[in-house]
């Protein structure tokens, strides 16, 4: 999907109107998700600043988060070998390759979940998305994302909740150890990029490992 003339705060705008006009989850990301695709096929359409890089670890710049956060968008840089660990989010999402290309691995879980500290998984898929790709995930979706270009690669993250300071797990299909955790914190207060409808400058906050 190649489109011009469309801007981050025109997305935002129709971000906030999709969330606040679908209840269900299926219907959300139905009209999320060729919006998304609309934002990062466009040229020049997300400013430079919403990718600010760390070179530490994967960076997540928050772009928008309203004060109810009914969701939050993220903007992602990831550098070469740069990866997350398998994971889920407790919550939908959807991830849109604005520049770059992401390499994503699909879990699913196949115990029952009544050992809160024990979970066995299985591949399901795995992909490379490119400029313009958009992936989804609903609540119960586990994945892991990496870098295996040799250059950096930006993306833009839509999640249905406040994402950097929620909690969800992470997993090891070697030992089948479940934990749950925060995987990142925004590195300045949240408050700070509320906000309805425009978007506020980008604040920088990192994939950390999950801890509680």
């Amino acid at each position: 999907m190649q489109s011009e003339g469309y801007a981050l705060q025109e997305f935002i705008q129709d971000v906030d109107g999709i969330i606040r006009g679908y209840s269900s989850e299926s219907e959300t990301l139905l009209h999320l998700k060729p919006v998304l695709e609309k934002l990062v096929s466009s040229p020049a359409s997300v400013p430079a600043k919403a990718f600010t890089p760390r070179k530490d670890r994967f960076a997540m710049n928050l772009l928008q988060m309203p004060e109810d956060e009914a969701y939050s968008i993220i903007g992602g840089v990831w550098h070469p070998g740069q990866t997350t660990p398998i994971h889920d989010h407790l919550t939908w999402a959807l991830i849109g390759v604005y520049e770059g290309e992401e390499r994503e691995a699909l879990f699913r879980r196949t115990d029952d979940g009544s050992n809160p500290r024990l979970a066995k998984i299985e591949p399901v898929s795995e992909r490379v998305h490119k400029k313009g790709q958009v992936t989804v995930l609903g609540h119960k979706g586990i994945h892991r994302v990496d870098n295996i270009s040799l250059r950096p690669t930006f993306s833009v993250h839509v999640y249905g909740r406040d994402i950097g300071n929620a909690k969800r797990h992470s997993y090891d299909p070697v030992t089948d150890a479940s934990s749950l955790g925060t995987a990142m914190s925004y590195a300045t207060k949240k408050d700070s990029s509320r906000s309805t409808v425009r978007p506020s400058p980008a604040k920088p906050a990192a994939w950390a490992s999950f801890r509680d």
